[in-house]
């Protein structure tokens, strides 16, 4: 019985310790898409349209909301880059791993 608890509290180690680390990786040709707090701060872009970006539903127990958020943005950076955008924008809350992003392509930085 004790041998048993041993090996599950080994494999409950491993296991939280693989959640915890970030699988999600930014393409280089993402290395230029900017996540932007709020939409409204860009200017002299065009909307390119929408994307939905989800992690498995079960991270955010094992992660942190910044965390989570981070792999969240990168995700979206990816998806902006393949979409022809240079900023994205969070348009949603983090509801289930999943959030929605608003894509553009903007021609000056954003402005303060």
């Amino acid at each position: 019985m004790k041998k048993n608890i041993t090996i599950n509290t080994i494999l409950l180690a491993i296991a939280a310790t693989l959640t915890a680390c970030s699988f999600v990786t930014l393409n280089p040709a993402a290395q230029n898409v900017t996540v932007a707090p709020n939409a409204n701060q860009l200017t002299n872009c065009k909307f390119v349209g929408k994307t939905n970006v989800s992690l498995w539903s079960k991270a955010e127990t094992f992660q942190s909301q910044k965390t989570s958020e981070s792999q969240l943005d990168t995700l979206a950076r990816n998806e902006a880059a393949t979409m022809g955008g240079n900023f994205v924008a969070p348009e949603s809350a983090i509801n289930n791993g999943q959030r929605t992003y608003r894509v553009y392509n903007c021609q000056a930085p954003i402005t303060n």
